[in-house]
């Protein structure tokens, strides 16, 4: 089994509206997304052209950098918290891949610090 990744960053505001806290306020975020895919059969000894797996994630991030997300369906309704981001992500990559390779975890980091990772049951 082989897996590899990306990492690509995005800068957007929101705010927590079912939270009590500071982050119920307008406040933006330098986000990191980490991408993980894998497989079992090497295709001129590469699971996938890292160029070919950064044009499928920038094409989701562009409507997500400089960015309201509380104004960006799902996050209409939906909480724009990391785990939710990491999850929106996740789910629209994953119509990308069909076949030998698969999308294994949408890791998304708000800070340096913190994280959240979403990952289906294989």
């Amino acid at each position: 089994m082989y897996e590899v990744g990306i990492t690509r960053r995005f800068s957007s505001a929101h705010r927590l509206r079912n939270y009590n806290g500071k982050c119920e306020n307008l406040h933006g975020h330098n986000y990191r997304v980490e991408v993980v895919v894998y497989g079992d059969k090497l295709v001129n000894g590469m699971l996938i052209d890292f160029v070919l797996l950064k044009q499928k994630l920038d094409g989701i991030i562009k409507f997500l950098d400089h960015a309201y997300l509380n104004d960006i369906k799902p996050f209409t309704e939906l909480e724009p918290s990391a785990e939710n981001i990491a999850e929106y992500i996740y789910t629209t990559l994953s119509e990308n891949f069909t076949g030998r390779v698969h999308l294994s975890c949408v890791k998304v980091w708000e800070s340096d610090d913190n994280w959240a990772l979403y990952r289906k049951d294989k």
